[in-house]
């Protein structure tokens, strides 16, 4: 077995930036296993950081490992200074656990958490000497991605293997018993692509027909990760997760991951008290994180937080909680205990007007919105994040008005508040996804989005409420890619050969690039980012996603009528 991480010097690691990204050895990590049957590693297509904070990565790595004959391991994408490094040495990228190339496994399973990261898929199978299409590739390791930026997988479809669609705790343990199988026959090139055919949710680009995604139906009574592998370094979401419920019934008619993970499956709230002791105690966090959806509305959450509360481990131990909606339940929350330290709230009224809210289906009223803020200022949290949406469908300058509006008042009452709380915006422009009832909407052109932004920037300016956003460009992108054809897939290509890499990170993201990219490949973006006839056929339509395509037909209806909209 070759370790390349012996062909690098110790001046080499020390020229780069954070070599413990790259050295495995944590706390928790799965020891060698000797002869397993089958070698996967498991890929998250961003930085370390990252994907060490991925719920994904964590339910796989313990899942696939549980079984003696499978040996899961862990790599992520490099970052530039240590792609420079590889490439200057002739040295493919290789797995955190023993160094092995990533060229060498059975497969690679390849979690896809959004879309602007689909040029590093491109890069690490660059980087690891892989070629980059499934045509190029009749030996070596089967790449295989997932997750809800692959719910329409036709832009990856030069690249990819095999494409899962659906939830896959059960899915990765066939496919690794089938791949195990196959490489003890000898199985290669096009019959090993036509036999993952066989595994419920997998769409295979070079033996295309329909596909049902596929639900985990055992979540409930499931076991979480509760000896995920400890980062080297602070990870971005630096806490012990324990996701409590999955699914959500809310609706929103813009969100494809509500729809995705339908339907919503609790855990019991003696399991989630168990499993988050475990956690907490096979990890040393001091800081819990509750993770769904929506975390307001899981039906017995005063019970869990109080339960929490009393079976506290850690002085200063907390709770967070980043997903909640403005309801009565997290009025609740707020005053469920006073005990337990707690650190910022994040909601996302995602539109200024109740017009606009009840378009997009956000079931929230204005009143609740200001009862949930008004009731924080008993509580210990001290900041309040706010996530707000512009181009949304049939968004009009009042709503936007609007939004500015809601903000200033918002801010007269935190400010009376003792002690104060603080307020801060973050802004994104709506991105039409596959399989949501606003999957046949228009975007917003750039222009019209940095027009948008500025006029709510304006109106904030008077009490200076600190304000992200989104690059306008880069919702562009993520449109062509959530609603992309075969056309997106060769675009991915052009576009990293051109150099687009890293296009989650700005410093590295290049409007340029994908603007040449576009235009050498002849793309109109109207195709892509334009009004859908509703009676047209979409690219995507042979993905059975569980929900009707008229049933997202008659909420799109819905909406249209509440503006006052005749649909084509």
């Amino acid at each position: 077995m070759t370790d390349i991480r012996q062909k690098i010097s110790h001046q080499d690691w020390l020229s780069i930036n954070k070599p413990a990204r790259y050295m495995g050895g944590e706390v928790n990590q799965v020891p060698s296993k000797d002869n397993p049957k089958v070698r996967i590693c498991i890929v998250f297509p961003d930085v370390y950081e990252l994907g060490m904070s991925n719920l994904a990565v964590k339910i796989f790595y313990e899942i696939l490992n549980k079984r003696p004959e499978i040996y899961a391991e862990r790599a992520f994408a490099p970052f530039p200074d240590f792609s420079e490094l590889l490439q200057r040495k002739d040295l493919p990228l290789f797995s955190l656990e023993t160094g092995t190339p990533l060229k060498d496994f059975d497969a690679l399973f390849i979690t896809l958490p959004y879309e602007m990261t689909f040029t590093n898929i491109l890069h690490i199978l660059d980087v690891s000497k892989i070629p980059l299409q499934w045509k190029e590739r009749q030996t070596g390791p089967l790449i295989i991605s997932g997750g809800p930026s692959s719910s329409n997988p036709l832009p990856l479809s030069l690249f990819m293997d095999a494409v899962f669609i659906g939830e896959g705790e059960e899915a990765v343990i066939e496919m690794a018993d089938l791949i195990a199988e196959m490489k003890e026959q000898n199985i290669q090139g096009s019959e090993r692509r036509q036999a993952l055919t066989k595994i419920e949710g997998l769409w295979v680009p070079e033996f295309p027909a329909p596909v049902k995604h596929r639900i985990y139906k055992g979540f409930v009574d499931s076991v979480p990760p509760l000896n995920p592998v400890l980062p080297n370094i602070q990870a971005v979401h630096d806490r012990a997760t324990i996701e409590i419920f999955r699914g959500c019934t809310a609706g929103c008619r813009f969100c494809n991951a509500g729809f995705y993970y339908r339907p919503k499956r609790e855990r019991k709230v003696e399991d989630v008290l168990a499993y988050s002791k475990a956690l907490l105690e096979n990890t040393g966090e001091d800081t819990l994180g509750l993770l769904s959806l929506s975390t307001s509305d899981y039906r017995h959450l005063e019970k869990l937080i109080k339960g929490l509360d009393d079976l506290k481990l850690y002085p200063e131990q907390s709770i967070s909680i980043p997903s909640l909606r403005m309801s009565d339940n997290t009025v609740t929350l707020l005053n469920a205990s006073k005990n337990i330290r707690k650190g910022g709230l994040t909601f996302a009224p995602e539109a200024g007007t109740q017009r606009l809210r009840d378009i997009i289906n956000k079931n929230v009223t204005e009143e609740d919105i200001i009862q949930v803020i008004t009731s924080a200022s008993t509580s210990t949290y001290k900041k309040i994040k706010l996530y707000f949406m512009m181009g949304l469908p049939f968004e009009t300058e009042e709503d936007l008005e609007g939004l500015v509006d809601l903000v200033n008042r918002l801010e007269e009452t935190v400010r009376a508040m003792k002690p104060r709380k603080t307020i801060s915006i973050s802004l994104s422009g709506f991105v039409p996804k596959a399989f949501t009832p606003f999957q046949w909407a228009r975007q917003a052109t750039t222009e019209e989005l940095i027009e948008k932004r500025k006029l709510v920037c304006d109106g904030l300016k008077r009490f200076n409420t600190p304000i992200s956003w989104r690059d306008e460009i880069t919702c562009l992108i993520e449109a062509l890619f959530a609603r992309g054809d075969e056309k997106i897939s060769e675009l991915l290509l052009v576009a990293y050969k051109n150099g687009c890499f890293m296009d989650g990170w700005y410093e590295f993201f290049s409007a340029d690039n994908w603007l040449k990219s576009i235009e050498e490949m002849n793309i109109n973006l109207n195709d892509y980012l334009g009004e859908k006839s509703i009676n047209a056929p979409l690219p995507w339509d042979f993905v059975d996603y569980g929900t009707p395509k008229s049933f997202f037909l008659s909420e799109y209806q819905k909406a249209a009528k509440i503006a006052g909209v005749e649909l084509q």
